[in-house]
């Protein structure tokens, strides 16, 4: 029975994926630009350490950057497990790059004071409650 039901969340999970993917290669195409609301994280994989790119939201808090995690639990998102296991990442926005370390998972509470008034919005009413905290490098 347990067997049948993941398989059926694993076939279910398959649209999904497919529109991450579709979704993903769009916003590449402008993340990391001069329009802050879209950043470029690049990131090593856990296990195949290549290194991947994912869009997403990103704005400055105190020594560094924060980033929503839209979906999901900040313990089962890709790109926030591989940020974590490898301890830092670099992130494009706003035109520019910055290598961060010392990822941190942190609260809603914590962290939308760094968003606009729009996105802080939005993610109180889709229950956002994860962010990863990261900061600069230094020196």
């Amino acid at each position: 029975m347990q067997e049948n039901t993941q398989s059926r969340e694993r076939i279910a999970a398959r649209p999904r994926r497919q529109a991450n993917r579709r979704a993903n290669a769009l916003f590449l195409k402008i993340a990391g630009g001069r329009f802050r609301a879209y950043s470029a994280l690049k990131h090593i994989g856990r296990s195949s350490g290549r290194e991947y790119v994912s869009p997403l939201t990103a704005y400055p808090l105190g020594d560094g950057f924060v980033m929503a995690v839209l979906y999901g639990e900040a313990a089962k998102v890709d790109w926030c497990r591989n940020v974590m296991a490898a301890g830092g990442c670099v992130l494009k926005t706003g035109g520019r790059e910055y290598v961060l370390e010392k990822p941190e998972i942190i609260p809603a509470s914590k962290a939308l004071a760094a968003y606009p008034l729009l996105m802080r919005l939005v993610y109180r009413s889709r229950g956002i409650q994860e962010f990863v905290w990261a900061h600069r490098q230094q020196g």
